[in-house]
């Protein structure tokens, strides 16, 4: 296995990337932390940041062409995987994470939903650096379809996608499991939200401060 590259905290931003299968609750749980937390007032305290990929990559994907900037993201490439329902590669992710992240330092990112697969974990550390921590959501997947047919966030979301979907996750986090296994914490989110929030809070109060 090759080096992993220096912390995110080093890039001016500290990573949290936040994993668990559809419907497991990712960015439920990011959006109640970043709206639960205060401004920093001490070394000790994060501002936190959130990030879903999937959601950030469809909005580019319906940007109107007149907005879209100059530079590096590839518009119509991400329009074609969304559409087709496939996985972006490595050289069109990173440079969408380095446009968004730039957009704010001294802040925890939580990016929830990434990396989906080892070729992107790994290109995303060579340009950005490692996470300091890799929260894994566990769910059962009878619970996490019915959130995710419930929430139908988009209207192709049936139990097929579902499935595709979840199948694809279990075989992937195999070996991104293992190249994270020392900065990984593992939160059961079968129950209420209210129940593993505390947990999650637990886990991101832990990290050192980078300063």
């Amino acid at each position: 296995m090759g080096r992993i590259s220096d912390s995110s905290s080093d890039f001016g931003f500290t990573l949290v990337f936040v994993l668990g299968p559809p419907g497991s609750g990712k960015g439920t749980l990011c959006q109640r932390v970043v709206a639960g937390s205060r401004p920093q007032s001490d070394a000790a305290v994060h501002p936190y940041t959130h990030l879903s990929l999937g959601d950030h990559l469809r909005e580019l994907s319906q940007q109107d062409p007149w907005l879209q900037e100059e530079g590096s993201i590839d518009y119509d490439k991400i329009c074609e995987h969304i559409e087709e329902n496939k996985l972006l590669p490595a050289d069109v992710l990173v440079p969408v994470f380095e446009h968004k992240l730039g957009e704010r330092f001294a802040t925890t990112w939580l990016v929830d939903g990434f990396p989906r697969n080892m070729e992107t974990a790994r290109a995303f550390e060579k340009a950005l650096g490692k996470p300091v921590k890799v929260v894994i959501l566990g769910c059962e997947r009878a619970t996490a379809e019915a959130r995710f047919l419930q929430r139908g966030r988009d209207s192709a979301d049936d139990k097929e996608r579902f499935a595709r979907r979840y199948d694809e996750y279990i075989e992937n986090m195999k070996a991104i499991r293992e190249h994270y296994r020392d900065i990984a914490e593992t939160i059961c989110t079968d129950s209420s939200l209210e129940n593993y929030l505390g947990k999650f809070e637990e886990v991101l109060s832990s990290i050192p401060d980078s300063d």
